[in-house]
This record gives structure tokens, sequence and C-alpha cells, in this order.
């Protein structure tokens, strides 16, 4: 107390040293946020544990007809697509080539589907093809024709 001062009925102290110990603050460590999914997640679908999107179909595939391979999937049962000789669609391919060309056009990724088309199932084409069928529009595009015969009919 020598060193302070008084000053009337107040003492004044010294500032305490401006080195005190710092604090420290514990903080959770910082998760970051996942980035969104990007595209409609109603066309994505997973193949050999990658996510794709599927995306409107090229013209090329369009051009050599192997996009219009869709109908066959819609009307035709797997098993009876894979028994298809060759042949069976004008040319020299079967139904499992046939499936494998349009697998590769409605991906538009041919080395993915040639890495997993064995183990893939009925349930991820079936997926492919609902997606394929959405982004090409083929659905509003085929009512929108029955509905233009079905009003010539009535005229």
């Amino acid at each position: 107390m020598a060193e302070d001062k008084v000053l009337g009925n107040v003492q004044e102290k010294e500032l305490p040293s401006p080195t005190q110990p710092e604090k420290k603050v514990k903080r959770g460590a910082k998760k970051e946020k996942p980035l969104p999914e990007v595209g409609n997640a109603q066309n994505v679908v997973e193949i050999g544990g990658k996510k794709i999107e599927i995306r409107p179909t090229k013209l090329k595939y369009h051009r050599n007809n192997t996009a219009y391979f869709y109908r066959i999937l819609r009307n035709v049962p797997l098993p009876d697509i894979m028994a298809f000789p060759a042949g069976t669609f004008g040319d020299d391919r079967d139904g499992d080539k046939a499936l494998m060309d349009w697998l590769i056009a409605a991906t538009d990724d041919e080395e993915l589907i040639l890495q997993n088309y064995n183990d893939m199932d009925t349930e991820t084409i079936e997926s492919i093809l609902a997606a394929f069928m959405r982004v090409n529009h083929i659905e509003e595009k085929e009512a929108a024709q029955k509905n233009a015969v079905s009003q010539g009919e009535k005229e």
C-alpha cells in the first residue's frame, strides 16, 4: 500500500499489468455446410456408387435410333429383351447390346456404363428409363399426340 495514493477517502491503485493470461475459448470444430445438390433430384440415379443426373438426350443418339429403344424397354420385360437374338432390331445387335447402347445414350457416359453394366439391376434401369422419359418430355408429347388424334376423330 505504500505505492497507493490516497485522494480524500478514495485510494488510487496502480493499473494491472497488460500481460494478463489469455483466456482460451473452446470452440467446437467448424462444420462445413454441404453444397446443395446440382440439378433436379428427380432425375438423379446412382450407378456404381456415383450419382449422375439424366439430362436431355443428345441428337446423335436420336439420329442413330439408339434413343428409340426406350419404347422396347417400356413395353417388354427385361428378361425378354436380354433373350432377343442378333438381328432382332434390324442390325447385328442382340438385346444385350441394344440395352447397353441405350444406357450409354441415356447417360451419355460410355465409361460409366461399361464399368458398371454387369452390376446394374432392373430397378436402376427402370429409374433411368423414368428420368429419360421425363427429361425428353416423351409422355407429355405422346399424350398431346393422342389428344390430337382423338380430336381429329371427333370432327
